[in-house]
């Protein structure tokens, strides 16, 4: 297996696999391990983990996640829009904000 560096797309082998990221950056620790830090690529999360931990995913496996992505996607959209669709009319009401701490101040200064 290769080295893993900055830019490389891995998995975790002790979460499964089950997510993919982007290596933002490999840290040389003072005992000579290494650790990546890790940002997700279809999930907005942030990991680190050890070199050995990590698995390089192929182009092949990338765009199959990423087509999987898409068809969840797609069929959550078309759930909501069946889902959504009533024949009643929904009335919203209007938000009035009022700043309590400028009145305060205005009351303080009489």
């Amino acid at each position: 297996m290769r080295e893993i560096k900055k830019g490389d797309i891995v998995s975790r082998n002790s979460y499964g696999n089950d997510i993919i990221f982007s290596v933002k950056r490999v840290i040389k620790l003072s005992d000579k391990r290494k650790i990546a830090l890790l940002k997700g690529i279809d999930v907005r999360i942030e990991a680190d983990a050890p070199i050995e931990d990590l698995q390089i995913v192929s182009k092949e496996e990338q765009k199959r996640r990423e087509e999987d992505l898409e068809v969840r996607i797609i069929n959550k959209i078309k759930r909501e829009h069946r889902e959504n669709r009533r024949k009643e009319i929904i009335y919203t009401g209007r938000i009035l904000h009022l700043d309590g701490d400028s009145c305060l101040d205005n009351k303080n200064s009489h």
